[in-house]
Parts: structure tokens; sequence; C-alpha cells
């Protein structure tokens, strides 16, 4: 009992590990919906510099911005900052289990990866109402509610979220079969 308990929750560290490392990889390429033509180009590309790659927090200083959308990208960078943090802890973590663990992990894991993923899929069946929850969690008294003329639902409109959410679950799929595929043709390697 004691085993498969500890068994589960490493392999859900390096599930979660493989999550943000795709999130964060997702994050630094990713920067507008597929077919959409950005309306405000350098706009765009300062506000990505100013979330990603600026050492400080401070309020963004794009005169376009008004001030509430100026303190929704303060926001949004401090919680980009602390899912990197978060990142780097599991990616550590996760590194030690599979070093000691790997055998024991790395079975489990596509099997949970997938249940995991299923599970994804049928709560983006209802995309708006779970982003809606997500941002009333993540983002207290309304401040992430623009009107749909604001420069910053123009920016990241909710396509830009649906789309990086499906190449999201594209990618762990692809990792899981791949995996899966590696565990059928060395079965004899992995297994013990």
């Amino acid at each position: 009992m004691v085993k498969t308990f500890f068994s589960f929750l490493f392999t859900l560290i390096v599930l979660i590990s493989i999550y943000l490392s795709i999130f964060e990889l997702l994050l630094y390429s990713f920067h507008s919906p597929f077919g959409v033509a950005i309306k405000n180009p350098i706009i765009h590309e300062q506000t990505w510099t100013y979330l990603l790659h600026q050492q400080y927090i401070s309020l963004i200083e794009i005169d376009n911005y008004t001030i509430y959308e100026k303190r929704h990208l303060l926001d949004v960078k401090k919680l980009l900052e602390q899912t990197y943090n978060l990142w780097l802890f599991f990616i550590i973590l996760s590194s030690i289990i599979l070093i000691k663990f790997f055998h024991q992990i790395i079975q489990n894991l596509i099997f949970i990866g997938i249940i995991f993923n299923l599970l994804l899929i049928v709560l983006s069946l209802n995309f708006i109402k779970i982003f809606d929850l997500l941002h009333s969690l993540l983002f207290t008294n309304n401040s992430w509610v623009f009107s749909s003329d604001s420069l910053l639902i123009e920016s990241f409109p909710l396509l830009y979220f649906q789309h990086f959410f499906a190449l999201f679950l594209i990618i762990t799929f692809l990792i899981f079969f791949l995996v899966q595929k590696i565990l059928l043709k060395y079965s004899t390697v992995f297994q013990g």
C-alpha cells in the first residue's frame, strides 16, 4: 500500500514536471493564435518581452494599455514567474526520482498521463467556463475582465488560449505515445 502510494506520488511529480515543461516551452514559442493577424505587432511583442524577459517586476510601460490592463499584466507576470520557479523545483525533484525509480515510474507515467489528458479534454469541452473559473481563481476582484475592444483582449483573444491548450494536449499525447513506443521496443530493458 505504501509502495503503491509513493509510486503514484512520484509518477505524479514527474507528470507535473512534464506538463510544466511543455507549458514553459509553449509560453516561450507560441505567442499568437494560428491564422489571426496581430493588430498591433509592436505592442504585442513588447508585451511578451515584458512578460517573459524583463527581470524586474514593474507596471508595463506601454502607454497604449489602460492602468487596469497594466495591473493585470503585472499579475500575469508574477504568476508566470511563480510557475517558472515551480517548474525548476519539479524538474530537479523529477530528475532525482527518475534516477532512483525510473523503472517503477516510467510504466505508470503513460497510463496516468493519458488519464489526465482525457480528463483535460473532457474539461475543455466547456472551455470558456473553465477559462473563466481559472481566471477567477488566479486573479481576484475580476481584474481579468475587459471589454471586447480592449487592447489586451485584441492582443490575447480567447482563440489564443484555445490554440495554446490544444497544442499542449497534442504535445503531451505525442510524448506519451513516443514513450509507449520506446517501452514496447525496449521492453526487456525497462522491465525491472
